[in-house]
């Protein structure tokens, strides 16, 4: 059954995780012939939408509440819509509040939050992308079981590129070793901790690539710079790829995160990961043998992590072959 979708979403952008999860249904809904519409506040990664997409700037403020639902209103009776599926909680309420019995709502929960508000998951099926996302709305928001589906987050397998091991010698070749973080930078996603791991490493022929954009990038910058770290800050991308081929190893020092997608590409492209002990990544991650965890915001750990990998490159190859079974 060929279904007519469309979706809502905040600002659509490349350094968020969100709008590669919303792309990713965007691309492969199209390819399964289903019809696909997003709405979106705006953002730098439009084209990935294609021309489906309606751009509603003042869809993000409470007080365009009314209008924003009219505008809604009128895509769906446009494109005779069957399914709503939102991706954010306020979204979600905009998505609610369409009039009309013809289409269902699904609502993608994708962030750990510890607020109500006065937003609660109203659709008729929600998506947790992980364990630790389905007991929040279990636990915090009283959603009923049966109303809920697992599903996790997911990545593209048609953006590996062949013939990356060559490109992983030149690294060692060169005699740096190359870390690889990439996403918001935000509190949530702790980069200081990394940083101060980093500092403590005190190792010349290390180099941090650190990879988007967000309100702590000014603070990490300025710490970087006052302790004459090897790092490189580097905006949204488009694409990964090259990044990771080059990479070592790839990080994650969050201390909140229900199932991040960099975790999920990092074993796309197997490359040895490691990450902080917590929620989605503690899902994934089984300890010495897909990956290394660590306590949350523990830089010392954080470094006996880098460095165990810096003096164990035969576990590259190990598992790599992991992560391609």
């Amino acid at each position: 059954m060929k279904l007519r979708i469309l979706h809502i979403t905040p600002d659509f952008n490349y350094v968020d995780g969100r709008s590669y999860y919303v792309s990713l249904l965007l691309k492969y809904q199209k390819k399964s012939g289903h019809f696909v519409h997003l709405a979106t506040n705006g953002g730098d990664s439009l084209e990935r939408a294609g021309n489906d997409v309606s751009v509603i700037p003042a869809m993000s403020s409470r007080y365009s509440f009314v209008s924003s639902v009219s505008k809604l209103t009128g895509l769906v009776k446009q494109y005779k819509i069957d399914i709503i599926h939102s991706h954010h909680r306020y979204y979600e309420l905009l998505a609610n509040s369409i009039p009309g019995k013809n289409h269902k709502t699904v609502s993608t929960a994708l962030s750990i939050v510890d607020k109500r508000y006065f937003v609660d998951y109203k659709s008729d099926k929600i998506i947790a992308v992980s364990n630790a996302v389905r007991e929040m709305l279990l636990k915090k928001f009283g959603v009923k079981e049966d109303r809920i589906e697992i599903i996790p987050n997911f990545v593209d397998s048609e953006e590996i590129q062949t013939g990356n091991q060559n490109q992983v010698e030149l690294s060692h070749k060169r005699n740096t070793f190359t870390i690889l973080s990439a996403g918001r930078f935000h509190p949530e996603k702790d980069r200081m901790t990394l940083l101060k791991a980093m500092a403590l490493l005190n190792e010349s022929n290390v180099k941090l690539i650190l990879i988007g954009e967000g309100e702590d990038e000014k603070s990490l910058r300025k710490f970087a710079n006052e302790k004459k770290l090897n790092v490189e800050f580097i905006a949204s991308q488009t694409n990964l790829k090259k990044y990771f081929n080059t990479a070592d190893m790839c990080i994650l020092t969050s201390v909140r995160d229900p199932l991040p997608s960099f975790m999920v590409q990092s074993g796309l492209y197997g490359k040895p990961f490691a990450g902080s002990n917590i929620d989605g990544i503690a899902e994934v991650i089984t300890n010495g043998i897909t990956g290394i965890l660590f306590p949350a915001k523990d830089e010392k750990s954080v470094a006996e992590a880098i460095s165990y990998l810096m003096t164990h490159p035969e576990i590259q190859t190990r598992w790599q072959a992991i992560c391609t079974n």
